[in-house]
């Protein structure tokens, strides 16, 4: 099924930014719930899930890696650094899986798997840099490691993301952003609903450009688009079917209420083509989108802030055996940001489109709480659980899109990090979810502990 990265505060916010630009969803109000990729359609686009920077909260943080692990999905061109700037940081996350092949107790393993349990090894480099030219700032990014597996070598996979571009100012009002990059990691595992020795590839771009007027009006506008490929091991079930392009439009208009938040209205588009899927009529198989929404942000004190958005969304398959979809989607948010504490609320229904998964899109409903706290300079620790309600629909003509029609996928995460001086740290992580699924084939439980170590230069 699917990869990684989470939802809370600015840092997700950011990253929220740029995975609905690349088509991903997962998200609603203070932390993102990972269903699947797509641009988030009738939630509202950026603004309706995050809050604008100048009434986002400081303060302590909730790492959505630790909410999700390796089901959440990665940032791209995320690091725009604030003048001349080089940044490296080196990791090494070890792990323990109980259930590392995300199966059933009752199912035999498949071909090819040594162990339902295993350990993961995963160093990783990643080097981020950025300049400044006049008042225009370029950036660029690179993150390359591997995934090593003890006993499941099958699973072993290198990872690459590589992205870059610039970000712009025009006068004092205008600004925004152009970039691309490209991916390889092994398949996310929530984006099927097997997990079997694959690589996916995706190649992304992005632009989006807003300008603020003097009387507290933000008309903004973007584009995306994105390409997905995988690539299945000789002797196990092709997965070339679940192969994406996508491209999206969302423009919007919000009037900012002081310092302290922003209300608006917003509207997307997006087509999503399937171009392995052949229908019966011999067209190629896809999917369009369109919705629109309104969204309120507003921050309450210098810590608290609620974010939410209701809207509407119409999904048109374009094969006839395949269910359409117009309906509500919502999210709502409150968040707690401070010296210390940090802490979220959330809930949402939302709808995506693939990513280069199973299924052509899913409707979910989803809810989360999340907390963290700093002990002192040293240690925090943090826990959290998340809910997620999903339906899956391909079409019948292309049977591989639903082999899984619905699931429920229950999360608990709990961690602890520890600095041991400017350069280096340490975390431990606990982690377990279940999935109950229909068709039951693909209920599973898994735990994980890990164990990561980091040096920032």
């Amino acid at each position: 099924m699917n990869d990684k990265q989470g939802e809370f505060g600015m840092a997700v916010s950011r990253a929220m930014n740029v995975d609905m630009a690349c088509g991903k969803i997962r998200a609603f109000a203070g932390l993102p719930l990972m269903m699947g990729i797509a641009g988030l359609l009738g939630a509202g686009a950026a603004h309706a899930q995050t809050l604008p920077q100048s009434t986002a909260p400081t303060g302590v943080e909730i790492d959505p890696n630790r909410v999700f692990g390796d089901d959440a999905p990665s940032a791209r061109g995320l690091d725009v650094l604030a003048g001349f700037g080089l940044g490296v940081s080196a990791s090494l996350v070890t792990e323990w899986s109980d259930n590392v092949v995300r199966r059933s107790d009752e199912l035999q393993l498949q071909g090819g798997y040594e162990s339902r349990s295993d350990w993961v090894f995963r160093p990783n480099l990643s080097i981020s840099a950025g300049r400044p030219i006049g008042r225009q700032q370029l950036f660029a990014n690179l993150s390359v490691g591997r995934d090593f597996y003890a006993r499941n070598t099958i699973l072993n996979r290198s990872r690459a993301d590589v992205n870059g571009g610039v970000a712009w100012n025009l006068g004092v009002r205008c600004s925004g952003r152009v970039q691309g990059g490209y991916a390889t990691r092994g398949t996310q595992f929530d984006l099927f609903e097997d997990v079997v020795p694959s690589t996916q590839n995706t190649v992304n771009f992005f632009a989006n450009a807003s300008c603020s007027t003097p009387g507290g009006l933000t008309p903004s506008i973007s584009y995306d688009w994105y390409k997905t490929s995988n690539k299945t091991d000789s002797g196990f079930l092709d997965r070339d079917f679940a192969d994406v392009r996508s491209q999206g439009i969302s423009a919007g208009l919000g009037y900012r209420l002081s310092t302290r938040g922003e209300v608006g209205i917003q509207g997307q588009w997006r087509t999503l083509t399937y171009p392995n899927q052949l229908l019966i009529t011999g067209e190629t198989n896809g999917t369009k989108y369109w919705g629109g929404s309104a969204y309120a942000n507003y921050r309450i004190g210098p810590s608290l802030s609620f974010n939410g958005s209701l809207g509407f969304t119409k999904v048109d398959p374009k094969s006839e055996f395949s269910d359409d979809f117009s309906g509500t989607t919502w999210n709502v948010g409150l968040n707690y940001s401070g010296p210390r504490l940090g802490a979220s609320i959330s809930g949402g229904r939302s709808v995506s489109g693939s990513s280069g998964g199973f299924a052509n899109y899913q409707i979910a409903t989803s809810y989360g709480a999340n907390v963290s706290y700093k002990a002192g300079t040293r240690m925090g620790v943090s826990a959290g659980f998340n809910k997620s309600q999903t339906e899956s629909r391909g079409a019948q003509d292309i049977p591989q899109s639903q082999f899984l029609t619905e699931y429920d996928l229950d999360r608990w995460y709990a961690g602890i990090d520890w600095r041991f001086n400017r350069l280096l740290s340490a975390s431990l992580d606990l982690n377990h979810q279940k999935r109950t699924s229909v068709p039951a084939d693909f209920n599973y439980d898994a735990t994980t502990v890990s164990l990561g170590l980091r040096a920032s230069f």
